[in-house]
């Protein structure tokens, strides 16, 4: 009795959830690709417009913009490590997937 109510309505119902879930992993992980990548764009751009201004005469030799130049180096360089370490896991994840399904189809 016990075995069919989980063979016929738990087991569904687990697969269904499961599939959810890994669906919305998938779409987050996109989401989160795409916006550093986005973020990470925007601040080469703002670093190129700031290092145009500290070279310009009238700012040249500012410390409170050198400053501000060697932190948005920083962090850019910290956005494109965090950047290739979700697109290594999430590439790893779906590798390691597809060759569960190789050998499970074999």
């Amino acid at each position: 009795m016990i075995e069919n109510i989980f063979l016929f309505f738990l087991l569904p119902l687990s697969l269904f959830i499961n599939g959810v879930l890994v669906w919305y992993s998938r779409r987050l992980l996109n989401l989160i690709e795409n916006n550093s990548v986005e973020l990470r764009e925007r601040f080469r751009v703002f670093h190129a417009f700031l290092d145009k201004t500290y070279k310009m005469d009238l700012f040249y030799g500012e410390p409170r913009l050198k400053e501000l130049l060697e932190l948005i180096k920083d962090f850019d360089n910290w956005v494109e490590e965090y950047e290739s370490r979700i697109i290594k896991e999430d590439k790893d994840d779906r590798a390691e997937a597809e060759e569960e399904n190789e050998t499970t189809e074999n």
